[in-house]
């Protein structure tokens, strides 16, 4: 992903794949994504206090960010507040006129070239490392792509499972976390105050966080290892998991393709297994 002009949003310049930043100019972009938008939409003052740095600090780190002044970054973050809100009753309101193939082409396009290869390397050498458990948290419409992660990690590496629903069944899992497991979060706008929950409690763990969100950027985002941003808006009035499940596919093909000869050796006996219980010809898949 790159800044790519005055096009991106405020949370995708954040993780963008170019995004240059001073040790002090870091301490901001924490402070906006531990209360983003938020920590952004007061003054220059407030977002320093809250970084502990200086006000020309915050100014440089604005225009780092591809913004000429700290009200057209505000005014910016104030566009990104009906969006980021937005309901599908409200969406279905408004007046569709593209084209929804090409809407959704261009989501995928959009969400997997804008993919920062250093979140991609560092997802990739996490979940690569079967000694480290797996768990993938999914939203109502984000579990499809959780769900998928799953299925593609599970045949070519251990311990990789989705969240139960159950609170206890969640809070033991929280409780068993290892330090450095891997908690895979899908948190898509309309952001549940629940999901956060788990991921600050897993994080507490010391799990590692990495976060399938949009481009207004989930709270999660604040304390996640790696963040993935998906275009999931659709020319309808709900939005896409389409885009989610292409980020989360290439990031699955790569880890297949780190893992090597120890994902093949796991097929082999993951493989035969799945025949004995339901032989091919069974299946629909």
């Amino acid at each position: 992903m790159t800044l790519q002009g005055r096009n991106a949003a405020v949370g995708e310049r954040l993780v963008a794949e170019d995004l240059q930043l001073t040790a002090s100019e870091r301490r901001v972009a924490r402070a906006l994504l531990r209360d983003y938008p938020a920590a952004g939409l007061n003054t220059v003052a407030s977002l320093a206090k809250a970084s502990s740095v200086s006000g020309p600090t915050v100014m440089r780190f604005v225009k780092s960010l591809g913004f000429d002044s700290f009200r057209d970054f505000q005014e910016a973050l104030r566009s990104e507040l009906g969006p980021r809100e937005a309901s599908a009753l409200s969406q279905s309101a408004r007046n569709h006129r593209g084209n929804e193939r090409q809407t959704l082409i261009d989501g995928v396009n959009e969400s997997v070239t804008r993919t920062p290869d250093s979140e991609l390397r560092t997802a990739v050498r996490l979940l690569a490392d079967s000694g480290r458990q797996v768990v993938a948290v999914g939203g109502d419409y984000s579990q499809i792509a959780a769900r998928q992660l799953v299925l593609q990690l599970a045949p070519v590496r251990p311990r990789v499972r989705t969240l139960p629903s159950e609170t206890v069944l969640i809070a033991a899992e929280i409780a068993d976390i290892s330090k450095g497991d891997v908690w895979c979060i899908f948190d898509v706008r309309r952001y549940r105050p629940r999901t956060y929950r788990i991921a600050q409690a897993a994080a507490e763990r010391g799990a590692k966080i990495v976060l399938f969100t949009d481009r207004w950027l989930s709270p999660i985002a604040g304390f996640a290892t790696v963040v993935f941003t998906a275009q999931v808006e659709s020319a309808g009035p709900t939005d896409t998991a389409t885009p989610l499940l292409a980020v989360t596919e290439v990031l699955c093909e790569q880890v297949e393709r780190s893992l090597g000869k120890q994902g093949v050796a796991r097929l082999e006996h993951v493989d035969p297994l799945r025949e004995a219980i339901e032989p091919s010809q069974l299946r629909d898949d």
